[in-house]
């Protein structure tokens, strides 16, 4: 059992980044992971995306580096890999899952409760809907982060925001920790 990171290259959030898997088992995964300080909020279906800034404490963890392509033949080998045309389908069934979880009669285009993964970022304005929205909320002390191109999707973000909250109360929580990505429809 072995975890592997390949070279940081894909920028977003003035940085580049790098992926992480493992050759067996998320649960090895999600441990190597742990003990690098990877947030939770970076595991995506198959891997973790990681800041080249955190290759050392990925190293000192156990990760072995190897090249990009390395990295893409071991996960494949390994039968953990979610493949580009698969992903939207386990997103969708990830979030079918997670809406029953909490009783959700609507399933949004991708939902995730807790703090482990993440929905896919709010597509453009130019194609996405006026209602669109994408909301994480990872502290219920502090305010949930909405991102939304017009007033439609900051409305429709709380409004989903206060049923997600009455659900998960209605179930012995104290409100929704998770993140929504809605279309707008």
């Amino acid at each position: 059992m072995t975890v592997y990171a390949d070279t940081p290259r894909w920028p977003r959030h003035g940085t580049f980044w790098g992926h992480l898997i493992s050759d067996t088992s998320l649960a090895e995964l999600h441990q190597v992971a742990e003990l690098a300080g990877l947030p939770p909020r970076s595991f995506d279906l198959d891997h973790y995306d990681w800041p080249e800034m955190a290759r050392p404490r990925l190293v000192e963890a156990g990760a072995h580096l190897v090249d990009n392509g390395e990295l893409t033949r071991i996960l494949i080998r390994s039968g953990l890999r979610i493949p580009l045309v698969g992903r939207p389908a386990a997103r969708a069934r990830r979030s079918a899952e997670h809406a029953a979880q909490l009783g959700l009669a609507l399933v949004p285009r991708d939902l995730i409760v807790g703090l482990s993964g993440h929905v896919d970022p709010l597509p453009p304005a130019a194609d996405a809907a006026p209602a669109a929205f994408r909301m994480t909320r990872d502290d219920l002390a502090a305010p949930p982060r909405i991102e939304a191109h017009q007033e439609a999707g900051r409305r429709a973000a709380a409004d989903l925001l206060e049923r997600l909250d009455a659900l998960a109360r209605a179930q012995g929580g104290d409100g929704f920790v998770g993140q929504v990505l809605a279309d707008g429809s």
